[in-house]
């Protein structure tokens, strides 16, 4: 007989230091419920949280009195879903820190700055606790359009066995692919795909089966698949337009936030684990779109959904048969967590069976209880 399924959802607020911080909802599947628990740490400016491979470490950034981007990390306790404070430091940011990635050996932390073109890393210790810094990396380039007067790195990524860090820089329509030389704890760029011009390269998910590193552009709503070769050289499979051209953005008018007309707001991106499928969002819509993987690795659009709010954050639970959808504030959503269970006559169609709103939502982490 199986377990019930049950899911502690911590969630980012971004805020001031009464309403920002981390917040724990707790989903009961079976008989789908979906609550609030706590908030369960305050701080304000928040921006991202990151968890660990093992579920028992969350790092979070914010601001301090000072106005500093700090990094925290907290021990996830299991008897009662609190968080216990190990350690803190300052980071030495621009200010506008919009990603936050643990190494799946859980050795290194990448925290990326949009604003200092840089990705910065640090050393984390076996329990969790934030080290030394190890090493600002700067990047540099442009492109045609919109913040693409410089370089403007929105995330890095680590692959599996954390020997390489991706990292999609917006500003230059580039992802740039980080190697661990000689054992050091440092990286070098060793090479870099390029995305189309004006695209601005946001996520990167990557497929355990194919090999093929998959991006979405923020600004046309395009997803491409690629990966490196041996020679630090890449091979490109496909681009695919997600964008629905029968919707109307949703972000404002264009000009309103000096946006160009293309603009579509796409988020974020995850693969299932079998594989078998990508779901990327579309903030600029309000929709997500599941695609099928094909066997040589292309991709093909299954379903289009609707959904609340700008989606910035997409989970799958293990078995891939329930989405969690983190919609953040932007156009007429305020934040709202929408989840989606899987349809069992046709695996690739979802549907909205709860919602909660959050105001001021920006990002999640899962964890799955036993």
């Amino acid at each position: 007989m199986r377990s019930k399924r049950r899911y502690e959802i911590w969630t980012g607020v971004k805020g001031d230091d009464k309403h920002g911080g981390i917040y724990l909802y707790k989903y009961e599947a079976d008989e789908n419920r979906l609550l609030l628990v706590k908030q369960e740490v305050r701080l304000r400016g928040f921006t991202h949280i990151a968890m660990s491979s093992d579920k028992n470490t969350l790092l979070v950034t914010g601001k301090t009195d000072t106005d500093q981007d700090v990094l925290q990390s907290y021990r996830i306790a299991d008897q009662n879903g609190s968080l216990i404070f190990m350690n803190e430091t300052v980071l030495h940011t621009a200010g506008d820190v919009c990603h936050l990635s643990i190494s799946p050996d859980e050795k290194i932390i990448a925290v990326t700055d949009f604003a200092d073109g840089a990705v910065h890393f640090y050393e984390m210790d076996k329990e969790g606790k934030i080290g030394a810094f190890i090493q600002r990396l700067e990047f540099k380039g442009s492109s045609i359009s919109y913040r693409q007067d410089r370089a403007h790195p929105h995330s890095a990524f680590f692959t599996a066995d954390s020997k390489y860090c991706y990292v999609a820089d917006f500003g230059s329509d580039k992802v740039w692919i980080l190697e661990h030389k000689n054992n050091e704890k440092t990286f070098d760029i060793t090479g870099s795909w390029s995305a189309p011009a004006g695209s601005g390269p946001r996520h990167i998910a990557f497929h355990e089966k194919n090999g093929y590193t998959y991006t979405i552009m923020e600004m046309s709503a395009q997803i491409a698949a690629w990966k490196a070769t041996k020679r630090a050289e890449t091979e490109e499979l496909q681009i695919i337009n997600i964008a629905n051209h029968e919707l109307p953005g949703n972000f404002g008018e264009v000009g309103e936030d000096g946006l160009p007309q293309h603009y579509m707001a796409a988020g974020d991106i995850a693969i299932s684990k079998t594989g078998e499928f990508i779901v990327a969002s579309v903030r600029g819509h309000y929709e997500i779109v599941i695609l099928r993987v094909l066997p040589d690795g292309r991709m093909e659009i299954a379903s289009r959904l609707p959904v609340r709010g700008a989606v910035r954050t997409i989970r799958f639970n293990k078995e891939g048969d329930i989405l969690f959808t983190l919609g953040e504030r932007m156009g007429h959503s305020t934040g709202i967590m929408e989840i989606f269970k899987r349809k069992e006559d046709d695996p690739a169609l979802f549907k909205s069976v709860n919602q909660i709103d959050i105001p001021d939502a920006f990002v999640c982490s899962i964890k799955e209880l036993a």
